[in-house]
């Protein structure tokens, strides 16, 4: 008889509204400066600070801007932007443990960064988050919509 396993898979992405919003808002002050200045905004003077805030939005927006996660039986894969990168993975042999957590709204720190006590965070938004503890003892938080539904189905990969 063959005994066939099916998994689930679960798959979220969490969206900072509020980020692309303000890059919106930062960028249209300099292309109506850039309009407005009669043919000017040619210049190197005032092309190439312009050139570079724009440049440095879209990065912000196609990079940052949302995180999608998927758990299941090969771990936990963490895409960023609307590209997929930078990208995370980690394999259910190395999670120890997966919780579901609450970032508190006092939280500061938003984006890909480390700290002591939290790890390795992988946040864009404050609410509902997916922690996981590592074999070698890290932690990783990742902003996710319903990070229940994550734990169950790593719990049920295993």
């Amino acid at each position: 008889m063959n005994a066939t396993h099916t998994h689930s898979v679960y798959s979220g992405r969490a969206t900072n509204w509020p980020m692309i919003g303000l890059m919106a808002a930062v960028l249209v002050p300099f292309v109506a400066m850039a309009r407005g200045s009669h043919g000017s905004w040619r210049s190197l003077g005032l092309l190439l600070p312009v050139a570079v805030i724009v440049a440095s939005a879209v990065v912000v927006v196609f990079t940052t801007s949302s995180v999608r996660t998927t758990a299941g039986p090969k771990g936990v894969s963490v895409h960023f932007g609307a590209f997929g990168w930078p990208r995370f993975r980690y394999p259910l042999d190395h999670i120890v443990e997966a919780a579901s957590v609450t970032i508190p709204k006092s939280h500061w720190g938003w984006g890909m960064y480390w700290s002591p006590r939290g790890g390795l965070m992988l946040t864009l938004r404050t609410g509902p988050a997916l922690r996981l503890t590592l074999s070698n003892g890290r932690k990783v938080t990742i902003s996710t919509p319903t990070p229940d539904a994550a734990v169950t189905a790593l719990d049920d990969a295993r």
